[in-house]
């Protein structure tokens, strides 16, 4: 699965930008006026969708991708 195949709502699409920027959860929390909880709960969401189980898996996913 390539990060272009996979469907993700507005919000997930901002946390993900967010995270790609190398925000911390508080900061991303704050940025987007949502809680840390909230955000830990999307990058579950997001760890999920795109088979990977942590932050910096997602991430190397994206930067392999635009490489």
């Amino acid at each position: 699965m390539t990060p272009r195949s996979v469907k993700l709502t507005p919000r997930e699409q901002a946390i993900l930008k967010l995270l790609l920027s190398a925000q911390s959860n508080k900061s991303i929390a704050d940025e987007l006026g949502i809680s840390e909880q909230s955000v830990k709960n999307r990058l579950t969401r997001l760890y999920r969708k795109f088979g990977v189980h942590s932050r910096l898996q997602l991430m190397y996913r994206f930067t392999k991708e635009i490489a």
